[in-house]
Parts: C-alpha cells; sequence; structure tokens
C-alpha cells in the first residue's frame, strides 16, 4: 500500500514536470510568434499614421487615434496613451508623450531594444516638422522595422519549434534523471 502510494507520487510528479516543461517551450516560443506579429501590427500602424498626417491632415492626436483601431494591446496603447496625454497635458511635447508612452507600455510588448529605438528616433520628428519631413521620417521607421520584422519571422521559423521540443525533451530528461 505505502509502495503504490510512493509509486503514485513519483508518476504525478513526472507528469507534473512534464507539463511544466511542455508549457515553458511554449511560452517560449509564443515569444517569437508574438515579436513577428506586434512588428507588422505596428508597421501597419505607421503606414496608417502617416497617410492620416499626409492626406488627412489630421490633427496629430487624432491620427495617433486612428492608427490604432483594430490594433491588439499592447501596442495599440502606445498610439492611445500618447493621444490621451497630448491631449491631457499641453505641457508636454509630441517628443515626451511620446517617449513617456513607449517606456510605460514597452514593458508588455514582444519587442526588443532595436525596434524601441527606431521608435523613439521616430517620435523626435512627429508633430515638430512639416507632414513631408514627418513623412520621410515614418518612411524610415517603417523601412527599419521591416527589415526587423524579416529578422524576427526568421528567429520565429529557425527558434519556436526547437523551444517546444526543448521544454518537452528537457523536462523528460529531468524526469529520467530524477528515476
Amino acid at each position: 500500500m505505502i509502495v503504490q502510494t510512493s509509486v503514485m507520487l513519483k508518476l504525478f510528479g513526472a507528469v507534473l514536470i512534464i507539463l511544466a516543461g511542455t508549457a515553458i517551450g511554449f511560452v517560449q516560443a509564443a515569444s517569437y510568434v508574438n515579436r513577428s506579429k506586434q512588428l507588422r501590427l505596428l508597421i501597419y500602424s505607421l503606414q496608417r499614421l502617416e497617410t492620416e498626417i499626409n492626406y488627412g491632415q489630421t490633427f496629430l492626436p487624432t491620427a495617433l487615434i486612428k492608427s490604432s483601431e483594430g490594433m491588439e494591446q499592447p501596442l495599440s496603447k502606445i498610439f492611445t496613451e500618447t493621444a490621451q496625454l497630448l491631449e491631457d497635458s499641453k505641457e508636454l511635447s509630441m517628443q515626451e508623450a511620446w517617449q513617456q508612452t513607449i517606456e510605460n507600455v514597452w514593458g508588455h510588448t514582444a519587442l526588443r531594444q532595436r525596434e524601441k529605438d527606431v521608435l523613439l528616433r521616430m517620435g523626435t520628428v512627429l508633430g515638430m516638422s512639416d507632414a513631408e519631413d514627418q513623412q520621410k521620417h515614418l518612411q524610415l521607421a517603417q523601412l527599419q522595422l521591416k527589415s526587423e520584422e524579416e529578422q524576427a519571422v526568421m528567429e520565429q521559423q529557425r527558434y519556436a519549434n526547437m523551444w517546444r521540443s526543448l521544454g518537452t525533451l528537457g523536462a523528460i530528461l529531468i524526469v529520467i534523471l530524477m528515476v
């Protein structure tokens, strides 16, 4: 009876270890998938922002809100919170509001420092120059982010399946070593 209980507890522990390892692998794989997806959405939103500024001649807070439509959290928050800060606080410049929002939201994204640097550089000209200059900077940011997206897709293809397998196989190895 005691032996059966001991075997059952070991089996239950082994199953928990395998489930935990598999979950860790899937979480790591999801970060690669989320990064490429968020980059695609960010590029699309910057294209919309460019259109709103150049062709719609829309005020920047309104253009930011329109650019975030159809976008998922946390990225849409970058645009909507910046617009909210600009409307609520007349002392903040666009660059300050943009930077503050990016700092607040960035930890909730799957994006990396390189993408953050691109957005912060772009934020220095938004609202500070004419529409043509802003268009050039928005296009440059999109180009840089497209390059990052291509790299993210390659990393996703290379590492996502590896992490899924590694999580499960690593957990199985731990179970074998414990037995």
